[in-house]
C-alpha cells in the first residue's frame, strides 16, 4: 500500500513538471467552420474582439492560430491554411495589425504585444 502511495505521488509530480515547462503559446486563436473565431485560454474562450492584448514572453512570445475552417483565413499580421495550426513568433512588444478575414464587419485586428 505504501509503495503505491509513492509511485502515485511521483507520477503526479513528473505530470506537474511536465506541465510546467511544456511550451504553451501567450495566445490561443482558434478560426472554426464558417469563419467565427475565439481566443481560447486555460479557463476561458471568447470571441475574437478587434483588438487583443498579448501578454509578452521575451523573446518568445509565441501566438498559435488553429483554422478549422475550410478557407484561408488572414489574422491580422498572420495567414493560416485551412485545416492547418500554426505557431508566429513575436521578438518584441508592440502593436500590429491588419487585415482580418474573420471580423465580418470592420476587417482589423490589432495585437497590442506588452
Amino acid at each position: 500500500m505504501r509503495r503505491s502511495i509513492q509511485i502515485a505521488a511521483i507520477l503526479v509530480a513528473c505530470v506537474i513538471a511536465i506541465w510546467l515547462v511544456s511550451d504553451r503559446p501567450a495566445l490561443q486563436i482558434d478560426v472554426e467552420r464558417g469563419g467565427h473565431a475565439f481566443v481560447r485560454g486555460m479557463f476561458s474562450e471568447a470571441a475574437l474582439p478587434e483588438t487583443i492584448y498579448v501578454h509578452a514572453v521575451g523573446s518568445h512570445t509565441v501566438i498559435r492560430i488553429a483554422n478549422r475552417d475550410t478557407v484561408r483565413h488572414h489574422l491580422g499580421l498572420f495567414d493560416v491554411d485551412p485545416g492547418q495550426t500554426r505557431d508566429f513568433t513575436i521578438a518584441y512588444p508592440g502593436v500590429f495589425g491588419g487585415f482580418c478575414s474573420a471580423h465580418p464587419t470592420s476587417k482589423q485586428l490589432v495585437y497590442v504585444v506588452e
